[in-house]
């Protein structure tokens, strides 16, 4: 059965890089009218010019979700900010394991957003890992970008004396967006929202313009910012475990990460998990006050 769907040429274009990116063969001939037909295992997309999108084959659910993810973060209509423009985007946070990273990028003008949408930034939600890999390189020379990484080590010492990850996310996104934006001289702020504090980041007044949104990702910048906190994340987590001769560690909080996170305590005594771990964690609180 046939799946059709209706995007912009914006859309298109960024649907057109994730796919390739996720391993897709566009065709170099195409049918009358198409802006581009890749064909991946199981599915053949054809997107025209009209803005139509036709999904053929058994497996064209992956592509069908991919396109869906694309047009439920789709930019605003009539929403225009002036450049220079930082986005600001987290990674981590909800991981048991690993670091928190926040990441900011400016775009100084729309050449550059434009380069950003061609590169296939996107929200790193919708990526796989190699995807995320594939669209950070080709960011690298597009903006100005900046990247903090907290450490399970410094990010548990952050939240024991601030008891609040949201709080600590004010505190760490405060510095880095207003380096960005002074080094950028950036007329607008845009902010993912993680929190209801996420709008009072500063006491005083700045000379940009700030905006917090649920979904941000749609804003390239945004979207740029979330991919680069993705992939230091994944970094990160590696690091994570190569420097507590750990084999691998799990990404996300699922209940195999913690069973995971319990054998690794049995294992290697459960003050392993301080340097590993997020120890805000229930799961990892609870490991820690067991007895074994």
């Amino acid at each position: 059965m046939n799946t059709v769907k209706v995007m912009t040429q914006e859309q298109m274009e960024r649907f057109r890089l994730a796919l390739t990116a996720g391993g897709a063969i566009e065709a170099t001939e195409l049918p009358a009218g198409a802006f581009f037909l890749a064909r991946s295992e199981g599915s053949v997309v054809t997107a025209y010019l009209s803005g139509k999108v036709l999904f053929q084959g058994n497996g064209s659910e992956t592509p069908v979700q991919l396109a869906e993810g694309i047009l439920a973060h789709a930019e605003p209509a009539n929403r225009s900010f002036e450049f220079p423009i930082v986005g600001g985007d987290e990674s981590g946070k909800g991981d048991l394991f690993g670091p928190l990273v926040i990441a900011a990028f400016a775009a100084r003008d729309e050449s550059e957003r434009r380069e950003v949408v061609q590169a296939g930034a996107r929200d790193c939600k919708l990526m796989t890992d190699a995807e995320v890999h594939t669209v950070v390189a080709r960011l690298e020379g597009i903006g100005v970008s900046a990247v903090r990484v907290l450490m399970p080590h410094e990010y548990n010492a952050r939240y024991a004396r601030l008891h609040n990850v949201n709080v600590l996310l004010n505190e760490v996104y405060a510095g880095l967006l207003l380096e960005l934006a002074t080094a950028s001289k950036a007329h607008t702020v845009i902010l993912d929202k993680y929190g209801g504090r996420a709008m009072a980041l500063w006491k005083a007044p700045q000379s940009f313009r700030f905006v917090v949104e649920t979904g941000a990702e749609r804003y390239p910048e945004v979207a740029a910012a979330s991919v680069l906190a993705r992939a230091a994340f994944l970094d990160g987590l590696e690091r994570t475990a190569r420097e507590s001769g750990i084999v691998w560690l799990p990404k996300g909080a699922s209940m195999e990460a913690q069973a995971f996170m319990r054998r690794l305590a049995s294992d290697k005594g459960k003050d392993v998990l301080r340097s590993v771990a997020k120890v805000n964690f229930a799961p990892v609180k609870e490991c820690l006050n067991s007895l074994f």
